[in-house]
């Protein structure tokens, strides 16, 4: 099972539509307990880039590995 990359900082931005924490969507935050594992992964890719664009320098992804959100 791919894991959340939840990280516990679980705050929306309203200027983006973003967690501040794990850069998924509300809807894709929603819905990650029902997704299969490939899209998971395509989550996990979007969130890459997002965290590319909105941190340039940080571009590792940072996840703890646990099973929230």
């Amino acid at each position: 099972m791919v894991a959340s990359p939840c990280i516990n900082l679980c705050r929306m931005d309203a200027r983006s539509g973003l967690c501040d924490g794990c850069y998924r969507t509300i809807d894709e935050i929603a819905a990650w307990s029902r997704m299969d594992d490939a899209r998971r992964r395509d989550i996990l890719a979007a969130v890459a880039r997002r965290r590319q664009e909105h941190n340039p320098g940080k571009d590792t992804l940072r996840h703890e590995g646990d099973q929230h959100g």
